[in-house]
């Protein structure tokens, strides 16, 4: 056992020097050219854009011209100069299903990290509905078990406290990071349903009862029930990669579990169709993709306290409060180091902010954990945010008006 792990840790050693001689030669910013806004599409009805009202892709999108739909193009301009300046991959932004603007890689599929949830969430509510799973059975009803094996105070956990980061599991959890596992608290510190912590045991469990209910792999579902009716440009079912227990990283983090965890990579323009779908309700162009009203209650339906701030969170599932530039809650959609799937239902608006994260495999593993990787500090997200917000036509025509507000870019 001592010579395996010897042999394990000067592996990874010799994987950590060679990773650490392409960081020096790495940039720490990626440039973001911006697709250019192009006359009005064949595809765009400025009329029903104008009376509010959503429209949905085909197989390709176009960027408008965004002064054609009321936009500033120095605000966006803005924006983007902003981003420019940090480890940001892409943005992709959205108006009533229109892009009015998109930079950098859009198209590449970068590693979707702890947004997978959320994109989990929306097949679970499939299941659910279909009658496969119940929210409120418990992991022993289930016959859900680890090895290590859960405690019989554990296994009362149910579908819901796990969805809402409420299970009180605390076993060792795939892809988990150091900082997660210093701070995880002790296995039972908190009977299930009692506290909340962002818990990777958990979302990893549920994708096991989902693949278990449906009968079919994430990737294989994920294409067939969301990519596919969406039209989605880049997805296919092997973008959804699985890490085990048996993957050298997890055994060098010391991490122990039999439920896998799923690894969506996906492209920035994909995504914004996934938070359009939230943003129409969970139907697209006239047909129902996402369960009646699971929209409403994975996010602000069922969202409680974290005491992370003003955080609440649902069905994997983020939502803030109002606080500027929004005056409205938001759904959000959070993956580590800086990617941000952001839906404001009043404004219209779909937002996604991507950093270049590539790759499950060994290397790139080792490179992301334990050596560098691309990430953007939430301020300067909500910088990049609160400039795109100011140039959005309602912001613009308040700004005309005494008193009215802020209209103009910040900076």
């Amino acid at each position: 056992m001592l010579k395996r792990r010897l042999v394990y840790t000067a592996v990874f050693l010799a994987v950590l020097v060679a990773a650490a001689a392409l960081a020096v030669a790495s940039s720490s910013h990626t440039p973001l050219p911006a697709q250019r806004g192009a006359t009005q599409p064949e595809t765009v009805d400025l009329d029903a854009y104008r009376r509010g009202e959503l429209q949905f892709p085909g197989a390709r999108w176009e960027v408008v011209d965004p002064e054609l739909l009321g936009w500033s193009e120095e605000g966006l301009e803005s924006a983007r100069h902003w981003a420019e300046g940090l480890d940001t991959g892409a943005v992709f932004v959205v108006h009533r299903g229109i892009p009015v603007a998109a930079w950098g890689d859009t198209e590449e599929r970068f590693l979707a990290q702890s947004m997978r949830k959320s994109l989990l969430s929306a097949l679970l509510g499939r299941v659910v509905e279909a009658g496969r799973l119940d929210l409120d059975a418990s992991l022993a009803e289930l016959g859900v078990d680890d090895d290590p094996p859960l405690t019989p105070e554990e296994r009362r956990a149910t579908v819901r406290q796990l969805l809402l980061s409420r299970s009180g599991v605390y076993h060792s959890a795939l892809y988990e990071t150091p900082n997660w596992k210093r701070n995880k608290p002790e296995r039972g510190a908190h009977s299930p349903g009692e506290a909340w912590y962002y818990n990777n045991w958990g979302f990893n469990a549920l994708g096991t009862l989902f693949e278990t209910a449906s009968g079919l792999g994430i990737g294989e579902a994920f294409d067939r029930w969301i990519a596919g009716p969406l039209e989605m440009q880049d997805f296919r079912p092997s973008d959804v990669e699985y890490l085990t227990r048996d993957h050298f990283t997890e055994r060098a983090m010391g991490n122990a579990s039999d439920h896998a965890a799923y690894m969506f990579q996906v492209s920035t323009r994909d995504l914004a169709r996934f938070g359009l779908l939230y943003a129409a309700g969970g139907t697209w162009d006239g047909q129902r993709v996402l369960p009646r009203s699971w929209s409403e209650e994975s996010t602000f339906g069922s969202a409680l306290e974290t005491g992370l701030e003003d955080l609440r969170y649902g069905y994997m599932w983020w939502t803030v409060p109002p606080a500027p530039p929004f005056d409205e809650p938001l759904m959000v959609a959070r993956g580590g180091r800086g990617h941000r799937l952001v839906i404001a239902p009043e404004l219209d608006l779909v937002i996604v902010h991507r950093v270049p994260s590539r790759g499950v495999g060994l290397a790139s593993q080792l490179y992301r954990r334990f050596v560098w990787s691309p990430s953007v500090d939430g301020a300067d997200i909500d910088e990049m945010l609160a400039r795109i917000v100011a140039a959005h036509p309602a912001r613009r025509q308040a700004s005309l008006r005494p008193n009215g507000g802020s209209g103009t870019p910040p900076g």
